[in-house]
């Protein structure tokens, strides 16, 4: 069996899905059939940012999802200064 990435682990409640942390949020993610990639995450924590809970992430692998997830943290951290700062 291989490593999983760092922010990703096996969902203990859903049989073949996982479960990501990114962008102070879970995520959870399962096969996809879409052409945008084999693995979709959703966000559906009812405390997330509007925009992060509006917003589905596809990636063709779980290393490309836990990637695709830190750089989303990063944009999630760059709207809330923003939001301070005004």
């Amino acid at each position: 069996m291989t490593a999983l990435p760092h922010n990703i682990d096996k969902s203990a409640f859903h049989r073949g899905e996982y479960v990501g942390y990114a962008a102070c949020s879970v995520w959870r993610i399962a096969k996809s059939n879409s052409s945008f990639g084999r693995w979709a995450a959703r966000c559906d924590s009812p405390i997330a940012d509007i925009v992060t809970r509006n917003t589905t992430i596809f990636a063709w692998t779980l290393d490309d999802m836990s990637a695709k997830l830190v750089t989303a943290s990063k944009e999630w951290d760059v709207r809330r200064a923003a939001r301070e700062v005004a």
